[in-house]
C-alpha cells in the first residue's frame, strides 16, 4: 500500500482506538505499529527489530531520566516542597499572573534541561498549583508544556537546535539569540494569555462554588502563608536547581573549554542528564527525609523502591510511542512526505517550517524532523541567498506543532497530570500548533529585514 494510505489508515485506528474505545495508550500504540508495518509490506522479521530497537533507543535516551526524574519530582510533591513552592510563586506574582510564572518556568528551564526531565521536574507544580487556586489543570498544563516544547525545539543548546544551526551553518551565538527572540512571543501568546483563557471559558463543576473557594483561598493571607512542617519554597527551588545548575555548568564548559581540560571532563560526568537527575533523586532523599518518611526507623529507600513501581505504566507509553515512531520512520513516510511537498513549487523557508511541522507529526520526533529537513532544504536555502539563521529557525518552529500520539512527549501530561486524550489534545496540540505558527511569522519579519540585522549571514 502507498505509505501515505497506509499512514492514514493507522492514524484513524489510532485515533479511534483512544478516543472512541478508551483502549490503553501502551496497547493502542504498540499494535498500530504493528498495522503501519503490515499495510506498508515490511517484512515481519525486519518489523520484530524496529519494534525492539524503538523501544530500546527511547530506553536509552530518556529511561533513566524518566525514573530519577520522576521519583525526584515525587519526592518534592510528596513532601509538600512543591506546594510551598507554588504559595511562594503566588505570593510573588500574585494570583493573575501564576500562568506567567509557570510558562516562563518552563522556558527557562528547557534551555539547558531536556524536555522530558524538565516537565517531570515541574508537573507537581501543576498539581500544587491547581489545588491552591481552584483553577484548570489543562490552563496550568498548557502554560507550562508551551514553554518547555518552544525552547526544546527552537532554543539551542538543545541538541536538536544545535545541530541545525552547525548543518545549516549558522552562527551558533546569534543562532540562540534569535531563537529566544522567535520563542520568546510564542510562549507568552499561546502559553501564557492562552492558558488564561482556556481557564474562563469551557464547562465547570460548580461556577459558584469554585469561585468563592477561590476567593478565599486567595484573600486569606494565612493560606499563603509557609508552613513550617513542608520543606521550605527556598529549600524546594534550590532542589530543583541543583541538577539545572550542572547541567548548564557543563554546557559552558563543554562551549569554552578545551574537550581534555580536567574540569570539562568532571562536569561533563556530572552535568550529564542522567547522572544530575540521580544525584539529584539522592540529595533530596537526603535532605528531605523527614518529610517523606516521618518514622526515622523507616529507610528513604523503601520509598524509592515504592515510588519507582509507579513508573512502569509511563515507561510502557512512551516506550511502545517510540516503536510506532520508528516504525512510521522505516517505512519512508518522510520521504514519501518530502516528494509530495517539493512537487507543489512551495517557497523554501515556507518548504522548511511545513515540512519540519509534518514530519515531526508523523515520526513522532522534532529531532528526526529537524535533521531531516534542514538536509533537504538547507542546502537549497543557502544557495538562494537565505539567512541560514532564519531557515533553520523555520525548521526549528516547525517542530514545535502537531503534538499528536506519535510523540512521546504527548502522553506525559496524559499520565504525569491525568488528562484525558481529549484534555491532553487540548493541553498539547492545540496551543503548540498556534505557537508554531506564531514563531514563524516572527521569523518571516526577521527574514524581510535579514540584510540589516547582525549576526544573519
Amino acid at each position: 500500500m502507498n505509505v501515505l494510505a497506509a499512514f492514514a489508515i493507522t492514524m484513524a485506528v489510532l485515533l479511534a482506538s483512544l478516543i472512541v474505545f478508551k483502549v490503553s495508550p501502551g496497547v493502542s500504540l504498540f499494535l498500530c505499529a504493528i498495522l503501519m508495518s503490515l499495510l506498508c509490506g515490511l517484512p515481519l522479521t525486519e518489523t520484530l527489530g524496529h519494534l525492539t530497537s524503538g523501544f530500546g533507543s527511547i530506553m536509552t535516551s530518556i529511561g533513566l531520566l524518566i525514573i530519577f526524574g520522576g521519583i525526584f519530582g515525587m519526592m518534592l510533591g510528596d513532601s509538600g516542597g512543591m506546594e510551598e513552592m507554588a504559595k511562594g510563586l503566588l505570593r510573588t506574582f500574585g494570583k493573575k499572573h501564576d500562568m506567567l510564572a509557570l510558562n516562563m518556568a518552563g522556558f527557562i528551564i528547557s534551555i539547558p534541561v531536556y524536555f522530558g526531565s524538565a516537565y517531570i521536574t515541574l508537573n507537581p507544580l501543576v498539581s500544587s498549583l491547581q489545588k491552591l487556586t481552584k483553577k484548570k489543570t489543562t490552563a496550568y498544563v498548557t502554560a507550562l508544556f508551551t514553554g518547555l516544547l518552544l525552547t526544546h525545539c527552537v532554543v539551542a543548546p538543545t541538541p536538536g537546535p544545535l545541530a541545525v544551526a552547525g548543518q545549516i551553518g549558522a552562527n551558533v551565538g546569534w543562532f540562540i539569540i534569535y531563537g529566544i527572540i522567535v520563542a520568546l512571543p510564542a510562549s507568552l501568546l499561546c502559553g501564557w494569555q492562552y492558558a488564561n483563557f482556556m481557564n474562563r471559558t469551557g464547562p465547570k463543576v460548580d461556577v459558584e462554588e469554585s469561585r468563592r473557594q477561590r476567593q478565599e483561598l486567595l484573600s486569606d493571607g494565612e493560606l499563603l502563608k509557609a508552613d513550617p512542617s513542608k520543606p521550605s519554597a527556598g529549600l524546594t527551588l534550590a532542589l530543583i536547581a541543583f541538577p539545572i545548575i550542572l547541567i548548564i555548568i557543563n554546557s559552558v564548559c563543554s562551549v569554552v573549554l578545551p574537550a581534555e581540560h580536567g574540569l570539562n571532563l568532571v562536569f561533563g560526568f556530572l552535568g550529564n542528564n542522567n547522572v544530575a537527575l540521580f544525584a539529584a533523586m539522592l540529595l533530596s532523599g537526603v535532605v528531605l527525609h523527614k518529610y517523606l518518611v516521618p518514622n526515622v526507623s523507616e529507610s528513604i529507600w523503601k520509598y524509592i523502591d515504592k515510588t519507582s513501581d509507579s513508573m512502569g505504566n509511563i515507561l510502557m507509553v512512551i516506550g511502545c510511542g517510540n516503536c510506532f515512531g520508528t516504525i512510521l520512520q522505516k517505512s519512508g513516510l518522510g520521504e514519501a512526505l518530502v516528494s509530495l511537498l517539493s512537487r507543489m513549487n512551495i517557497p523554501v523557508i515556507f518548504l522548511a517550517f511545513l515540512l519540519a511541522m509534518i514530519i515531526r507529526a508523523a515520526v513522532g520526533s522534532a529531532t528526526v524532523a529537524m535533521l531531516t529537513t534542514v538536509s533537504i532544504v538547507g542546502p537549497t536555502a543557502v544557495a538562494m541567498g537565505l539567512s541560514p539563521v532564519t531557515v533553520g529557525l523555520a525548521v526549528c518552529v516547525g517542530t514545535v506543532g502537531l503534538t499528536l500520539p506519535t510523540d512521546a512527549a504527548f502522553w506525559m501530561p496524559a499520565r504525569y497530570s491525568n488528562l484525558t486524550v481529549n484534555e491532553a489534545f487540548a493541553s498539547t496540540t492545540w496551543p503548540t500548533t498556534a505557537a508554531s505558527i506564531t514563531g514563524f511569522v516572527v521569523v518571516l519579519i526577521l527574514n524581510a529585514f535579514s540584510g540589516v540585522l547582525p549576526g544573519m549571514f
